[in-house]
């Protein structure tokens, strides 16, 4: 493979649709592994226990520019779905979301 600029930007970024998939099964069954996938499935179970609390504000916080890495349709349904109260993210962010918006 070459290490250029063409080899690179040959295939563009595709943002997951979480709505079209049950992720249910697979975070569960992670919880008997190791590492980030135990740690993945265990934040799963929280947050879903922040969802039934409705004293409970949730936060989605965001670092970097995950919007351009394929995470914008999740932000989009997180909202649009009252899965999330506030965002807080920085300015690479606010700024790739508005350029894709555009």
């Amino acid at each position: 493979m070459d290490n250029n600029k063409s080899s690179f930007l040959n295939s563009p970024v595709e943002h997951i649709d979480i709505t079209s998939f049950d992720s249910r099964k697979i975070i569960s069954s992670m919880k008997k592994m190791s590492f980030v996938s135990r740690e993945t499935a265990n934040a799963a179970d929280i947050y879903n226990e922040m969802l039934k609390d409705k004293e409970c504000t949730i936060f989605l916080t965001l670092a970097g520019s995950t919007s351009a890495a394929g995470c914008m349709n999740i932000y989009k349904d997180l909202v649009k779905c009252n899965m999330v109260d506030a965002i807080v993210a920085t300015g690479a962010s606010i700024i790739d979301m508005d350029f894709f918006e555009a």
